[in-house]
């Protein structure tokens, strides 16, 4: 039971990887995990191990715009400081000040008069002395808490001079040079900070004067006390205005991607060191960036399903083919990482043209533009998107891609790189030019590209070879590799079975020309005609066009004679197999006969004994219905070379009858089920055959018959004719 269970658990495990769905999700799951860590490693920046004061070792150049915090911050704080206070006049400054000084002078001209009154009430009195002093001191002491609420301070000297002893012109002069000097400074800007400045005017003005020494000393003590600020700073503005300083955009300082950051020999200021944490270039410092990963896992997903959906939609082909996404998968890698070591020389030296052309050769025209977009994409990541490589990949690598998609020869492919070199230095010498490089900035970067167009051809080249063989893909190269007389199979049927090898010769000028006239693979339908009889050279005597002396069949019951003769696609495919020929010239051979019937065996044998026995399913071939265009113009080529070679009377209007006739024989007996040919395609077809046979059996000289010795009959009479017209159609 547990035995059971295990079997039916293993078997629903291989039905599951054998999905072709499960098979094509786990080849892009792989291929999209080895692109993100090659395109990760090459994004991600190199770390630098440099100290606070020490002196750089190395040229650090930064990989992105990014802002030097502590120069911005610096510098914001040096413009606040720059700027200077808004100052706002203060209403009724100058009213107030003019208000005291005529209360002061207000206030000494009545303390004058009370002590002048009083003085003369106690005039003739004995006690005159002593009075006086009374009157004096209530006087003062009025005046000194009358001007003590204006805000002055006066010695006790300076106010008995002011009441008892200043005349009243002494005091009107002393008012004038007060209220002069005052006035002149209260005209000025008076601010709390600079009041101590107008004081010291206002002194030196008074000192200057011509006045008695008391009253200006009285003067000099006033002007501590009466002036006040006329304007004031509006620290709202100012506060307004300051911040505006501070978050000023020109305070910035942006180090800009590729800009230096440090150079070899300069000290490392703290600044600096601050940018190069920021930009986790600090072995010290050094953490997993999971922003930048994450992006760049993204944008690497959003291209793969970007391809799979355009392979899905219009190149199904590879879609469905396991073997060309693996191939997919596998150029890519290869680009990706080429790249990655590439790069840290020049972008400019990335070949990136080699996938592309490699795509175009193996797979598909159409993906290979696609699949350069998508490269470009992935590697720009690696390479801060220098914009010269990008316009480069995009346009020489699809010029690539449309210059090699019809090499046909190695030296096609020589000449395609050299012009891809021109459109290289071409492209770059234009953007060069346009912001103004210097002529050495120009060669350099022109010998750089100039190199990587022809360094990509070269490398094509020699990958090429290995990626056909491994992954057996036919290319054109390898088509005409393989259409080359001196191929040992080839040799072989030449030397050991002529009369095929010529036959596959002349099927193989029908089947180009007629895969040719419907849009086919032209060169692989002339290819897989050399070699679709190949299995005939296991018994090459047991086929007509090889036998010289005598027909082995005659002495063969039709069973064993149909079993030989339709066995030769079997022993063709194995033999193929052993010469490592190519699958889709391996699937022409299978199925360039079907399941046709060998109508001679099939005739002979229900003619002979017990004809009510014989089935017709044992006189059909095993094989495969023509799955392809190409094998089936093999299969209809085969049958009309075949046929239009015994026929006895070779008019063009014959050939074309028994052409159109084959045609519709395998249309009727539904060998042509599977191949999407289109009705129209065979009219094309039997129009290109009669083209080739036109210029085969053209119209000659007629020479007199040949007799035989003693008048006898021609050597082929109507009846041989007609006979071996059957025997070879039969046996093909």
């Amino acid at each position: 039971m547990t035995k059971d269970k295990d079997r039916g658990n293993n078997g629903s495990k291989k039905i599951f990887f054998k999905s072709k769905r499960i098979q094509r999700f786990f080849i892009a799951v792989v291929t999209i995990i080895l692109a993100y860590l090659i395109v990760s490693n090459g994004a991600t920046p190199k770390k630098y191990r440099v100290v606070l004061g020490t002196i750089s070792g190395y040229d650090i150049l930064s990989p992105r715009d990014i802002v030097n915090t502590i120069k911005t911050e610096e510098n914001a704080r040096k413009a606040a400081s720059e700027v200077l206070p808004v100052i706002k006049d203060i209403p009724n400054a100058p009213i107030e000040v003019i208000n005291v000084l005529d209360k002061l002078f207000f206030l000494i001209d009545e303390a004058q008069n009370s002590y002048k009154l009083r003085i003369d009430s106690i005039s003739g009195s004995r006690r005159y002395e002593e009075l006086t002093s009374n009157a004096l001191s209530e006087a003062k002491a009025a005046f000194v808490k009358d001007i003590g609420e204006l805000g002055i301070k006066l010695e006790d000297a300076q106010v008995d001079y002011l009441i008892s002893k200043a005349s009243e012109e002494d005091i009107n002069s002393f008012e004038a040079l007060v209220r002069s000097h005052v006035s002149d400074i209260m005209k000025k800007d008076i601010t709390e900070d600079n009041l101590k400045e107008r004081i010291n005017e206002l002194k030196d003005g008074i000192f200057n004067s011509e006045i008695k020494y008391e009253l200006k000393n009285v003067a000099l003590t006033v002007a501590d006390f009466i002036l006040k600020p006329n304007r004031t700073i509006d620290d709202e503005l100012t506060k307004a205005r300051k911040d505006a300083a501070y978050n000023d955009p020109r305070n910035i300082e942006t180090i800009k991607k590729g800009q230096r950051i440090l150079s070899v020999g300069e000290r490392v200021t703290e600044d600096k060191l601050k940018v190069l944490e920021e930009l986790n270039l600090l072995e010290t410092t050094s953490r997993f960036d999971f922003s930048f990963a994450g992006g760049i896992l993204v944008i690497l997903i959003l291209l793969s399903l970007l391809l799979i959906l355009y392979m899905h939609n219009f190149c199904k082909k590879v879609y469905y083919n396991r073997t060309d996404l693996i191939l997919l998968s596998v150029v890519i890698l290869m680009m990706l990482l080429i790249a990655r070591g590439a790069y840290e020389y020049s972008s400019l030296i990335i070949p990136v043209f080699i996938a592309t052309m490699l795509i175009s050769i193996l797979l598909d025209l159409r993906l290979a533009i696609v699949v350069n977009v998508v490269l470009t994409i992935a590697i720009s990541l690696m390479i801060n998107y220098d914009f010269k490589f990008v316009y480069m990949a995009l346009i020489s690598g699809t010029f690539s891609a449309f210059i090699v998609s019809k090499a046909n020869q190695r030296n096609r492919l020589s000449l395609a790189g050299i012009v891809v070199s021109v459109i290289n230095v071409l492209l770059v010498a234009a953007i060069d030019i346009m912001y103004k490089a210097g002529w050495e900035t120009i060669l350099r970067e022109c010998t750089l590209v100039f190199v990587n167009g022809i360094m990509s051809m070269v490398i094509t080249i020699g990958v090429l070879p290995f990626l056909e063989s491994t992954f057996n893909i036919i290319t054109p190269l390898r088509l005409l590799e393989f259409a080359n007389p001196n191929q040992p199979l080839l040799k072989r049927l030449l030397m050991e079975a002529p009369g095929t090898y010529h036959h596959s010769l002349m099927v193989g000028n029908l089947a180009e020309a007629g895969t040719e006239a419907i849009g086919g693979n032209a060169l692989l339908a002339r290819v897989g005609a050399y070699f679709h009889d190949i299995g005939k050279l296991k018994k090459p005597n047991f086929f007509i066009e090889n036998q010289m002396n005598g027909n082995p069949h005659d002495m063969m019951t039709a069973n064993l004679s149909a079993l030989i003769i339709t066995s030769h696609i079997h022993d063709g495919n194995e033999m193929a197999k052993k010469y490592k020929i190519p699958l889709p010239i391996r699937d022409i051979i299978l199925q360039h006969h079907g399941t046709t019937l060998v109508a001679y065996f099939y005739h002979k044998a229900k003619m002979a004994e017990n004809s009510e026995n014989v089935e017709e399913k044992n006189f059909r071939y095993d094989g495969i219905k023509p799955m392809t265009k190409e094998a089936a113009v093999v299969m209809l080529a085969d049958s009309v070379e075949a046929a239009v070679r015994s026929m006895p009377d070779k008019t063009e209007g014959k050939i074309e009858g028994l052409i159109r006739k084959i045609i519709k024989d395998k249309l009727d007996d539904g060998q042509l089920d599977n191949c999407n040919l289109t009705l129209k395609d065979l009219d094309n077809i039997a129009k290109a055959f009669m083209k080739v046979f036109s210029g085969v059996f053209h119209a000659r000289e007629e020479y007199p018959d040949i007799k035989k010795e003693g008048g006898g009959e021609e050597v082929h009479n109507d009846k041989e004719l007609e006979h071996e017209n059957l025997e070879s159609e039969s046996l093909k």
